[in-house]
């Protein structure tokens, strides 16, 4: 399978038109269009992970997160972006990122994260425009249980050592909404669904006090403890296919 035929299969799930409009999802380096035996999956496009695609003479190096969210003006070795392209070329590997449009996809992240927390009537929290299943975050039902029981719940299914609660006093949850990575810009969203809980990360501090003041309860993680599956569900993306796919998973930083 070429590399553009495989590309072609993932956009079948994940259609670019599906991307938020801030977002660069798609082709980040175009490398030859060669026959794929190894790809590797990454959350991040770093140094790390290209140094691994290299050394491992992957073809493909597949993101969740966008190398390039920015025009360039220049390229240089002297920094890490311009240093990655060039290592890309030299190597002759595609850099490839689905980000938004596989976070939105039917059947992509929101959905698989959705699946893990055992939801039901599962819809997206803020459609698109198709007319499909796809769309920003999934809002659904649970088995009912207390709250504090729930952000447990939840806590184990990331396989987080944390998680935050900022809950509206002991409750029980029944309707649950989520968004992978980062969204506290649709906290209203959340309570116009009805949810007794939001699952998100990157919710700052005054926005975590208007939501529960206006009845929302929050669990708040960290952006890539929800996002980590990107790479599990890619490797056996690409294992469907026959071809060797190396998971790799870059920490960047502790707790203390």
């Amino acid at each position: 399978m070429l590399i553009r035929e495989f590309l072609d299969e993932l956009e079948k799930i994940a259609p670019l038109s599906l991307q938020e409009n801030y977002d660069n999802s798609g082709v980040q380096v175009d490398g030859p269009n060669v026959n794929l035996s190894n790809v590797l999956v990454s959350l991040d496009p770093t140094p790390q992970a290209l140094k691994m695609a290299v050394a491992n003479e992957c073809q493909l190096v597949l993101t969740h997160h966008p190398l390039l969210f920015e025009g360039i003006k220049y390229l240089t070795t002297k920094n890490t972006t311009g240093d990655m392209i060039y290592t890309a070329i030299m190597n002759g590997i595609t850099i490839y990122a689905a980000h938004t449009n596989y976070d939105s996809a039917a059947g992509g992240l929101n959905d698989v994260l959705s699946k893990k927390l055992k939801m039901f009537n599962v819809t997206p929290l803020v459609p698109n425009t198709f007319g499909d299943d796809s769309g920003i975050g999934r809002v659904g039902e649970i088995k009912p249980m207390d709250i504090r029981e729930f952000a447990r719940f939840v806590k184990n299914v990331l396989e987080s050592r944390m998680v935050r609660l900022a809950a509206v006093g002991p409750h029980e949850v029944r309707r649950v909404a989520i968004c992978s990575g980062s969204g506290s810009e649709f906290i209203e969203k959340a309570l116009e669904a009805k949810a007794d809980v939001y699952v998100t990360g990157d919710v700052t501090y005054h926005k975590i006090i208007k939501a529960v003041e206006a009845g929302l309860s929050l669990i708040i993680v960290e952006h890539d403890e929800s996002e980590k599956f990107f790479e599990s569900e890619m490797v056996r993306f690409a294992e469907s296919f026959g071809i060797k796919a190396i998971k790799y998973h870059e920490n960047f930083y502790t707790y203390l």
